[in-house]
């Protein structure tokens, strides 16, 4: 009994150590997208546009938390959604993991990014549309 405490102690100290950490630090940087989906409508055109758009794009969130977004995507939708994002800043919530863009009086709610780890891949989920993002840091 003692040995297997010891083993699921050890396994548990593993995993932690494994783990990444999500904060400013990991989240500062250069984003590009590996792969995108749809998690819900993924059969609209929108959506389609849409996640053609996300994957095209680059996200930099900067150590003075302004927000770059640039898409190659000509859609008109991606090219409305680059001037939007421009002159926002981005904030951290630790507690709910989110990655939130916009302008301070606003509430930062231009776009909020869920973020999360799994199997050593960095996704950040589009809350609005439903949209997920497979990202590898530049």
């Amino acid at each position: 009994m003692k040995k297997l405490l010891l083993l699921h102690i050890f396994l548990f100290a593993f995993a932690a150590t494994q783990s990444q950490t999500i904060d400013e630090t990991l989240i500062t940087g250069k984003w590009k997208v590996k792969k995108a989906t749809a998690l819900k409508d993924a059969d609209k055109p929108e959506t389609k546009e849409l996640v053609a758009g996300f994957q095209k794009a680059i996200y930099t969130f900067n150590e003075d938390h302004s927000f770059a977004f640039e898409t190659k995507s000509s859609a008109k939708m991606m090219e409305q959604l680059e001037k939007l994002f421009q002159n926002k800043k981005w904030i951290f919530d630790k507690k709910k993991k989110q990655i939130k863009v916009g302008l301070k009086n606003e509430g930062y709610t231009t776009i909020i990014f869920l973020v999360r780890t799994e199997e050593k891949k960095i996704i950040f989920t589009i809350e609005d549309a439903q949209i997920e993002l497979v990202m590898k840091k530049q």
